[in-house]
Protein backbone atom coordinates (compact mmCIF):
# COMPACT_ATOMS: atom_id res chain seq x y z
CA UNK A 1 0.00 0.00 0.00
CA UNK A 2 2.89 2.37 0.77
CA UNK A 3 4.26 1.80 -2.74
CA UNK A 4 0.83 2.52 -4.25
CA UNK A 5 0.63 5.80 -2.34
CA UNK A 6 4.18 6.73 -3.31
CA UNK A 7 3.33 6.17 -6.97
CA UNK A 8 0.25 8.41 -6.62
CA UNK A 9 2.45 11.23 -5.34
CA UNK A 10 5.14 10.66 -7.99
CA UNK A 11 2.41 10.85 -10.63
CA UNK A 12 1.00 13.98 -8.98
CA UNK A 13 -2.48 12.69 -8.16
CA UNK A 14 -3.31 13.84 -4.64
CA UNK A 15 -7.06 13.21 -4.96
CA UNK A 16 -6.41 9.52 -5.63
CA UNK A 17 -3.96 9.34 -2.73
CA UNK A 18 -6.58 10.83 -0.40
CA UNK A 19 -9.12 8.20 -1.44
CA UNK A 20 -6.61 5.43 -0.73
CA UNK A 21 -5.79 6.86 2.71
CA UNK A 22 -9.49 7.19 3.56
CA UNK A 23 -9.87 3.44 3.06
CA UNK A 24 -7.07 2.57 5.52
CA UNK A 25 -8.13 2.90 9.19
CA UNK A 26 -4.62 3.71 10.48
CA UNK A 27 -4.26 6.50 7.91
CA UNK A 28 -7.51 8.33 8.56
CA UNK A 29 -5.82 10.99 10.66
CA UNK A 30 -3.36 11.93 7.92
CA UNK A 31 -6.20 11.68 5.38
CA UNK A 32 -7.99 14.36 7.40
CA UNK A 33 -4.88 16.55 7.19
CA UNK A 34 -4.98 16.25 3.39
CA UNK A 35 -8.70 17.04 3.34
CA UNK A 36 -8.07 20.19 5.41
CA UNK A 37 -5.25 21.27 3.12
CA UNK A 38 -6.65 20.44 -0.31
CA UNK A 39 -10.43 20.30 0.04
CA UNK A 40 -10.86 23.01 2.69
CA UNK A 41 -7.87 25.10 1.57
CA UNK A 42 -6.46 25.46 5.10
CA UNK A 43 -2.93 26.16 3.88
CA UNK A 44 0.24 25.51 5.89
CA UNK A 45 1.76 28.28 8.00
CA UNK A 46 5.54 28.79 8.16
CA UNK A 47 7.59 30.43 10.90
CA UNK A 48 8.97 33.11 8.59
CA UNK A 49 8.31 36.82 7.95
CA UNK A 50 4.87 37.62 6.54
CA UNK A 51 6.15 38.84 3.16
CA UNK A 52 7.95 35.51 2.64
CA UNK A 53 4.89 33.58 3.86
CA UNK A 54 2.82 35.34 1.20
CA UNK A 55 5.19 34.13 -1.54
CA UNK A 56 5.02 30.52 -0.32
CA UNK A 57 1.22 30.76 -0.20
CA UNK A 58 1.27 31.42 -3.96
CA UNK A 59 3.14 28.15 -4.42
CA UNK A 60 0.75 26.28 -2.10
CA UNK A 61 -2.17 27.38 -4.26
CA UNK A 62 -0.24 26.29 -7.34
CA UNK A 63 0.30 22.83 -5.82
CA UNK A 64 -3.45 22.55 -5.21
CA UNK A 65 -4.20 23.61 -8.79
CA UNK A 66 -1.80 21.10 -10.33
CA UNK A 67 -1.92 18.07 -8.05
CA UNK A 68 -5.44 18.15 -6.62
CA UNK A 69 -7.62 20.05 -9.09
CA UNK A 70 -5.53 18.65 -12.00
CA UNK A 71 -5.59 21.98 -13.84
CA UNK A 72 -3.42 21.81 -17.00
CA UNK A 73 0.21 22.76 -16.34
CA UNK A 74 0.33 25.85 -18.56
CA UNK A 75 -2.84 27.26 -16.99
CA UNK A 76 -1.64 26.56 -13.43
CA UNK A 77 1.75 28.09 -14.18
CA UNK A 78 0.13 31.21 -15.58
CA UNK A 79 -1.96 31.56 -12.42
CA UNK A 80 1.14 31.10 -10.25
CA UNK A 81 3.05 33.86 -12.03
CA UNK A 82 0.04 36.18 -11.83
CA UNK A 83 -0.33 35.56 -8.09
CA UNK A 84 3.38 36.18 -7.54
CA UNK A 85 3.26 39.49 -9.44
CA UNK A 86 0.29 40.62 -7.37
CA UNK A 87 1.89 39.50 -4.10
CA UNK A 88 5.18 41.22 -4.91
CA UNK A 89 3.47 44.38 -6.14
CA UNK A 90 4.82 44.07 -9.68
CA UNK A 91 2.53 45.23 -12.46
CA UNK A 92 4.52 43.33 -15.06
CA UNK A 93 7.61 41.18 -15.44
CA UNK A 94 8.56 37.81 -16.83
CA UNK A 95 9.66 34.81 -14.80
CA UNK A 96 13.27 36.00 -14.58
CA UNK A 97 12.19 39.34 -13.14
CA UNK A 98 10.02 37.57 -10.55
CA UNK A 99 12.81 35.18 -9.54
CA UNK A 100 15.32 38.00 -9.13
CA UNK A 101 12.87 39.94 -7.00
CA UNK A 102 12.07 36.93 -4.79
CA UNK A 103 15.76 36.03 -4.50
CA UNK A 104 16.55 39.46 -3.10
CA UNK A 105 13.54 39.35 -0.78
CA UNK A 106 14.45 36.01 0.81
CA UNK A 107 18.15 36.82 1.04
CA UNK A 108 17.31 40.09 2.79
CA UNK A 109 15.82 38.00 5.59
CA UNK A 110 18.82 35.65 5.75
CA UNK A 111 17.51 32.72 3.70
CA UNK A 112 19.09 30.80 0.85
CA UNK A 113 16.68 30.07 -2.02
CA UNK A 114 16.48 28.13 -5.26
CA UNK A 115 13.59 28.69 -7.65
CA UNK A 116 12.61 26.97 -10.89
CA UNK A 117 11.24 23.51 -11.69
CA UNK A 118 11.89 20.04 -10.26
CA UNK A 119 10.85 17.20 -12.57
CA UNK A 120 8.54 19.46 -14.56
CA UNK A 121 6.84 21.42 -11.76
CA UNK A 122 7.58 24.67 -9.94
CA UNK A 123 8.53 24.66 -6.29
CA UNK A 124 11.01 26.71 -4.24
CA UNK A 125 13.75 25.44 -1.95
CA UNK A 126 14.23 27.70 1.06
CA UNK A 127 16.80 27.03 3.79
CA UNK A 128 18.94 28.74 6.44
CA UNK A 129 22.49 27.33 6.41
CA UNK A 130 24.99 26.19 3.75
CA UNK A 131 28.11 24.34 4.98
CA UNK A 132 30.79 23.52 2.32
CA UNK A 133 32.42 20.06 2.77
CA UNK A 134 34.97 18.32 0.52
CA UNK A 135 34.78 14.63 -0.50
CA UNK A 136 37.02 12.55 -2.76
CA UNK A 137 34.60 10.52 -4.91
CA UNK A 138 35.52 7.37 -6.82
CA UNK A 139 33.62 6.96 -10.09
CA UNK A 140 33.93 4.27 -12.77
CA UNK A 141 35.92 6.55 -15.08
CA UNK A 142 37.55 9.07 -12.70
CA UNK A 143 38.48 9.90 -9.12
CA UNK A 144 38.00 13.55 -8.25
CA UNK A 145 37.49 15.88 -5.33
CA UNK A 146 34.03 17.41 -5.07
CA UNK A 147 32.80 20.11 -2.79
CA UNK A 148 29.45 19.31 -1.26
CA UNK A 149 27.29 21.99 0.28
CA UNK A 150 25.50 20.54 3.30
CA UNK A 151 22.17 22.36 3.60
CA UNK A 152 20.20 22.63 6.84
CA UNK A 153 17.25 24.52 8.30
CA UNK A 154 14.74 23.96 5.48
CA UNK A 155 11.48 25.88 5.27
CA UNK A 156 10.41 24.61 1.82
CA UNK A 157 11.70 21.64 -0.19
CA UNK A 158 9.63 21.91 -3.40
CA UNK A 159 6.49 20.07 -4.40
CA UNK A 160 7.14 16.40 -3.54
CA UNK A 161 8.07 17.23 0.05
CA UNK A 162 4.95 19.38 0.29
CA UNK A 163 2.64 16.75 -1.19
CA UNK A 164 3.85 14.06 1.20
CA UNK A 165 4.24 16.12 4.40
CA UNK A 166 7.97 15.45 4.32
CA UNK A 167 7.83 11.68 3.65
CA UNK A 168 9.44 12.02 0.22
CA UNK A 169 11.32 14.76 -1.56
CA UNK A 170 14.49 15.92 -3.21
CA UNK A 171 17.57 14.95 -1.21
CA UNK A 172 20.07 17.06 -3.11
CA UNK A 173 21.22 18.32 -6.48
CA UNK A 174 24.21 19.52 -8.49
CA UNK A 175 24.19 23.30 -8.84
CA UNK A 176 25.03 25.15 -12.05
CA UNK A 177 28.59 25.83 -10.85
CA UNK A 178 29.22 22.11 -10.26
CA UNK A 179 28.90 22.13 -6.47
CA UNK A 180 26.84 19.27 -5.06
CA UNK A 181 24.15 20.28 -2.58
CA UNK A 182 22.96 17.80 0.04
CA UNK A 183 20.01 18.20 2.40
CA UNK A 184 21.49 17.26 5.77
CA UNK A 185 18.44 15.76 7.48
CA UNK A 186 17.96 13.23 4.68
CA UNK A 187 21.25 11.36 5.13
CA UNK A 188 23.34 9.13 7.31
CA UNK A 189 26.67 10.29 5.92
CA UNK A 190 28.22 6.83 6.29
CA UNK A 191 25.39 5.03 4.53
CA UNK A 192 25.11 3.77 0.96
CA UNK A 193 22.17 6.12 0.52
CA UNK A 194 24.60 9.03 0.87
CA UNK A 195 27.88 7.61 -0.47
CA UNK A 196 26.32 5.93 -3.54
CA UNK A 197 22.74 7.04 -4.19
CA UNK A 198 23.50 10.68 -3.58
CA UNK A 199 27.21 11.40 -3.78
CA UNK A 200 28.22 9.17 -6.68
CA UNK A 201 24.99 9.97 -8.55
CA UNK A 202 25.47 13.71 -8.28
CA UNK A 203 29.25 13.54 -8.82
CA UNK A 204 28.61 11.65 -12.07
CA UNK A 205 26.34 14.51 -13.14
CA UNK A 206 29.14 17.00 -12.57
CA UNK A 207 31.66 14.86 -14.44
CA UNK A 208 29.31 14.30 -17.39
CA UNK A 209 28.42 17.98 -17.64
CA UNK A 210 32.13 18.73 -17.86
CA UNK A 211 32.95 15.97 -20.37
CA UNK A 212 29.78 16.25 -22.47
CA UNK A 213 28.52 19.87 -22.38
CA UNK A 214 25.66 19.07 -24.75
CA UNK A 215 24.35 16.07 -22.79
CA UNK A 216 20.57 15.78 -22.48
CA UNK A 217 18.83 15.63 -19.10
CA UNK A 218 17.69 12.07 -19.80
CA UNK A 219 21.21 10.87 -20.67
CA UNK A 220 22.49 12.63 -17.57
CA UNK A 221 20.06 10.76 -15.31
CA UNK A 222 20.51 7.47 -17.15
CA UNK A 223 24.27 7.49 -16.64
CA UNK A 224 24.02 8.50 -12.97
CA UNK A 225 21.54 5.69 -12.29
CA UNK A 226 23.92 3.22 -13.93
CA UNK A 227 26.69 4.44 -11.61
CA UNK A 228 24.43 3.79 -8.63
CA UNK A 229 23.83 0.24 -9.88
CA UNK A 230 27.57 -0.32 -10.37
CA UNK A 231 28.40 0.49 -6.74
CA UNK A 232 25.22 -0.43 -4.87
CA UNK A 233 24.90 -3.59 -2.79
CA UNK A 234 21.14 -3.08 -2.52
CA UNK A 235 19.36 -5.92 -4.38
CA UNK A 236 16.18 -3.83 -4.66
CA UNK A 237 17.68 -0.77 -6.35
CA UNK A 238 17.12 -2.01 -9.91
CA UNK A 239 13.51 -2.85 -9.10
CA UNK A 240 13.09 0.69 -7.73
CA UNK A 241 14.33 2.17 -11.00
CA UNK A 242 12.09 -0.14 -13.03
CA UNK A 243 9.05 0.94 -10.97
CA UNK A 244 9.84 4.61 -11.72
CA UNK A 245 9.61 4.08 -15.49
CA UNK A 246 6.69 6.05 -16.97
CA UNK A 247 6.67 6.35 -20.75
CA UNK A 248 4.03 9.11 -20.76
CA UNK A 249 6.20 11.47 -18.67
CA UNK A 250 8.30 12.92 -21.49
CA UNK A 251 9.16 16.03 -19.46
CA UNK A 252 10.55 13.95 -16.57
CA UNK A 253 14.18 13.00 -17.21
CA UNK A 254 14.19 10.60 -14.25
CA UNK A 255 11.19 8.69 -15.60
CA UNK A 256 12.66 8.59 -19.12
CA UNK A 257 16.03 7.34 -17.82
CA UNK A 258 14.20 4.71 -15.79
CA UNK A 259 12.37 3.61 -18.96
CA UNK A 260 15.69 2.97 -20.67
CA UNK A 261 17.02 1.04 -17.68
CA UNK A 262 13.82 -1.01 -17.56
CA UNK A 263 14.20 -1.86 -21.26
CA UNK A 264 17.87 -2.79 -20.98
CA UNK A 265 17.98 -4.35 -17.51
CA UNK A 266 14.42 -5.12 -16.44
CA UNK A 267 14.93 -8.86 -16.87
CA UNK A 268 17.77 -8.82 -14.30
CA UNK A 269 15.77 -7.68 -11.24
CA UNK A 270 15.81 -11.10 -9.56
CA UNK A 271 19.45 -11.89 -10.35
CA UNK A 272 22.45 -11.44 -7.99
CA UNK A 273 23.81 -7.94 -7.41
CA UNK A 274 27.10 -8.90 -9.08
CA UNK A 275 25.26 -9.61 -12.35
CA UNK A 276 23.44 -6.28 -12.17
CA UNK A 277 26.69 -4.44 -11.44
CA UNK A 278 28.46 -6.03 -14.40
CA UNK A 279 25.62 -5.18 -16.79
CA UNK A 280 25.44 -1.60 -15.52
CA UNK A 281 29.19 -1.18 -16.06
CA UNK A 282 28.86 -2.55 -19.61
CA UNK A 283 26.01 -0.15 -20.38
CA UNK A 284 27.90 2.83 -18.94
CA UNK A 285 30.90 2.06 -21.16
CA UNK A 286 28.59 1.80 -24.19
CA UNK A 287 26.96 5.09 -23.20
CA UNK A 288 30.36 6.78 -22.95
CA UNK A 289 31.15 5.76 -26.53
CA UNK A 290 27.71 6.97 -27.58
CA UNK A 291 28.18 10.32 -25.79
CA UNK A 292 31.63 10.77 -27.31
CA UNK A 293 30.21 10.23 -30.80
CA UNK A 294 27.43 12.74 -30.12
CA UNK A 295 29.97 15.34 -29.03
CA UNK A 296 32.02 14.80 -32.18
CA UNK A 297 29.06 14.99 -34.57
CA UNK A 298 27.17 17.66 -32.60
CA UNK A 299 24.01 15.53 -32.64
Amino acid sequence: MEELLRNCFIQGNVAQAIEIMKSIPQMREIANSYIELYENEQYLKYDIPDELEAVLLCYQKYYRDVFYSLIPDNQAEGSLLSRLRETLGLEEGDEEVLVNHMQSLFEKHGYHVLFGKTQGHYGPYVWKETIPTTYCVELPQAVQEYTVNILRGFVSRSWMDYLTFGMYGTKGWASDNGVICCIEKEYDFESEAFLVNFLKHEAQHVLDLKNYPGISATDLEYRAKLVELIYSQNPDLLQKFVSEAMEDRNCDSHAMAACRIKKEMGDLVSLPVSVIQAKAKELLNESSVEMGNKEKTGV
